[in-house]
């Protein structure tokens, strides 16, 4: 039987204890290492329980812990996390981007992976870098626009099937350089197809998305070679003709 989701506020407390088993086991470590070099270090001292408003790394994947049950609902207590630059909420069963992530003004990497999202929105993270949200169900790009310092878009099998989509990305995101849509229809309908995508039809994928955003460096986790940006140069001019 599958367990119920949790709130928010019990996967940070989830996180922080497994958080403090580590630091102790590590601390421990590091001690003990000492005694048996013959330091002087006296005895062993269990480290403070860390503080969520402290840390800037926060691992909420899985239920806070690595393991279900998962959240299920976004909420303020995401508030309390108030120096975290790395929130990682991937593997749960999200349904929307919810409150709270506007009020982490430090936020620089979003992960929310592998969760039911359908929708971009409550997004208003001026300093955000980096945004991983693959395995969803996004079929718009829209709610991106307020991202002026993204740099990073990784959104690979989700639901985006028109150009027009991408396009909002070369207006509103002109820092984007890393770019993940691979299994999205609008991949498989330029590359051959789910069944296999074609060496033609990936060149052109990526020489297509190079027009659209020439600032990338890297597409579905490959660098950009000079002669695909020669490519995209090329076929830019001809349709200006």
């Amino acid at each position: 039987m599958a367990l119920p989701p949790i709130s928010v506020k019990e996967a940070i407390e989830n996180w922080l204890d497994t958080q403090w088993e580590k630091n102790k086991q590590t601390d421990k470590e590091k001690w003990e290492r000492q005694v048996a070099r013959g330091d002087d270090v006296g005895p062993f001292v269990e480290p403070g329980r860390p503080v969520a408003a402290e840390e800037t790394d926060v691992r909420l994947f899985a239920g806070g812990n690595g393991k279900l049950p998962p959240i299920q609902k976004m909420d303020k207590d995401l508030q309390t996390l108030k120096k975290c630059k790395i929130m990682r909420l991937s593997t749960n069963c999200i349904e929307k981007i919810g409150p709270g992530l506007n009020a982490l003004p430090q936020l620089e990497i979003l992960s929310l992976g592998r969760n039911k999202i359908k929708r971009l929105e409550n997004l208003d993270l001026p300093n955000l870098k980096e945004l991983w949200i693959s395995y969803n169900s996004i079929d718009k790009l829209s709610g991106l626009d307020k991202l002026r310092s993204l740099q990073v878009l990784y959104m690979s099998n989700n639901l985006v099937a028109k150009w027009t989509e991408v396009d909002k990305l070369s207006n509103n995101n002109t820092q984007l350089t890393d770019i993940l849509l691979l299994n999205n229809p609008l991949y498989f309908e330029v590359s051959g197809g789910d069944k296999g995508a074609t060496d033609e039809g990936r060149k052109d994928w990526r020489i297509t998305l190079l027009v659209k955003l020439p600032s990338l460096s890297k597409i579905d986790g490959e660098p950009v070679e000079p002669e695909e940006r020669e490519e995209a140069e090329r076929r830019k001019l001809e349709m200006m003709r």
